[in-house]
């Protein structure tokens, strides 16, 4: 099981470092931006239909879809360092 987690913080360490070099740069930033817009990372998933004034369920789902991919991205980008090595260090004293 530690070995799991070790594997596990190593691969998302990973990960990380290339989610920070293709965002990191200008173009990098300008896409982030791009998405933050087009995925609806700030703003409700929910639809309203103009012609029934209903919740349009799938727009809805397909907006929530969108927000999760870009949130996933923003979450890689900004994982703290210290809490993922202390926890990996702590596994490794086991």
């Amino acid at each position: 099981m530690l070995h799991q987690l070790r594997r596990q913080i190593d691969r998302i360490l990973r990960r990380r470092s290339h989610y920070r070099a293709a965002f990191s740069t200008p173009s990098g930033q300008q896409v982030l931006a791009d998405l933050k817009r087009f995925c609806r990372a700030h703003a409700s998933s929910v639809i309203v239909s103009p012609q029934s004034g209903l919740i349009d369920t799938h727009a809805m789902a397909v907006n929530e879809g969108r927000r999760e991919v870009f949130l996933r991205i923003a979450s890689h980008l900004h994982l703290n360092d210290a809490d993922l090595l202390r926890i990996k260090e702590e596994t490794q004293d086991e």
